[in-house]
């Protein structure tokens, strides 16, 4: 799999520049750029025998975006308007935060099995603390945790999460379930691997073993992982400690793609991705359309969630339900001149479906898409029209 650096940087530039509004003068120039950016990324391709269809995930979404930019119905800005001055937000930089998250890796580590609910409890109001302390600095900045270096943005994003309570018990249960298999297997170990650290996080990587010193090792893996059940946490630790398998590999690489796993990745990536919150979008209102299908649909009586457009180029993942800050992100990807808006308003209805029936945890795993929940899908007036338009799209789609 190769990598194309400058593609996403390129690919936002471009989104910025047409949720702004084009004027007529700068199309052309633009075209030429995007133009060029799918030339260069489709030699590179060819020259390395592969497909943009095959780069990496972002990648991949960025390609696409760029791709299917529908040039006959961009926004326009006003003729008489004067070019934006402003400039983008500057990076965040905040002392101490990935150290902070360090330190909650490490007192989750070191909870007994059978931990107390005061325990529990200290431990849950430490990550309150550290998220409200961020965010204040950021509210006082007058800036949101989006604009945070990377790290941080990422730690950030992970104590957020672990906010929820059901998320964080759900993670220290899978933390301890991998130091007892750990455990089993450096017993048959000729050498001493008992010192390992292990780390549920937000990262890129599914996971990663690495020996750091004197005895000591660390197992990082991807936080999605808080959905599996034990034989695929077994897989990594023997992936880690006893070297890869084609089974075993073939048991994760499976698993990252199920509901479970994929809810609790695009929930991160959500949480300090989303600027700013705007239901009005360049061609659809998700305000408007949700007033109409709660009147439709749940006789006026569903409180509003907070309605945005996302920030990020979504590949498979077209709408999101957030239960924790009770907020629906839809993809930018409907955003467009040509969507139909019985599609938008189908995806938001899917989404506020989910805020209705909430999730159910069946034997450790998450489920959202019961059958009551498909029945009242299928309610919706337009659900094979809409059904119908999302197969055609050229990527997989996922509700």
């Amino acid at each position: 799999m190769i990598r194309i650096r400058g593609l996403i940087k390129a690919t936002n530039y471009v989104k910025s520049q047409i949720q702004e509004g084009i004027q007529p003068s700068e199309v052309a120039s633009l075209q030429k750029y995007v133009r060029d950016t799918l030339q260069t990324v489709e030699g590179i391709c060819q020259e390395a025998q592969t497909s943009p269809l095959k780069l990496p995930t972002r990648s991949q979404r960025a390609y696409l975006y760029l791709k299917n930019i529908d040039w006959q119905n961009l926004p326009q800005s006003s003729p008489n308007s004067k070019p934006s001055t402003a400039k983008s937000p500057h990076t965040l930089h905040l002392k101490n935060v990935v150290k902070q998250q360090n330190n909650l890796h490490q007192q989750i580590q070191e909870l007994p099995p059978k931990y107390t609910a005061q325990q529990f409890k200290s431990l849950h109001q430490t990550f309150l603390d550290f998220v409200e302390s961020i965010e204040a600095i950021c509210q006082k900045n007058q800036v949101s945790p989006a604009v945070l270096a990377t790290p941080s943005r990422k730690a950030y994003a992970w104590m957020k999460f672990l906010c929820d309570r059901h998320y964080l018990q759900r993670h220290i249960e899978t933390v301890q379930t991998l130091q007892t298999l750990v455990q089993q297997v450096s017993q048959t170990q000729q050498q001493d691997i008992s010192k390992i650290a292990i780390a549920l996080t937000h990262s890129q990587n599914l996971y990663k073993y690495r020996h750091l010193h004197s005895g000591h090792h660390q197992l990082q893996l991807n936080e999605g992982f808080i959905g599996a059940d034990e034989s695929i946490l077994a897989a990594v630790v023997r992936g880690s400690l006893q070297g890869k398998n084609a089974e075993d590999q073939h048991k994760i690489r499976y698993f990252t793609t199920t509901e479970e796993c994929t809810e609790i990745l695009l929930e991160l990536d959500l949480i300090a991705e989303v600027k700013a919150e705007n239901p009005q979008g360049c061609f659809h209102d998700l305000e408007g359309l949700f007033e109409r299908l709660n009147q439709e649909y749940f006789a006026d009586k569903m409180p509003k969630p907070r309605l945005t457009w996302n920030q990020i180029l979504t590949h498979r993942k077209l709408g999101h339900y957030e239960p924790s800050r009770d907020r629906i992100v839809m993809s930018q990807t409907l955003d467009q001149s040509h969507v139909p808006s019985m599609v938008v308003e189908f995806v938001l209805y899917h989404e506020l479906l989910h805020k209705h029936h909430g999730a159910k945890w069946v034997n450790g795993k998450c489920r959202v898409h019961t059958p009551e929940f498909r029945r009242d899908e299928q309610r919706f007036r337009h659900y094979q029209q809409a059904q119908a338009w999302l197969k055609q799209l050229p990527v997989s789609i996922m509700l």
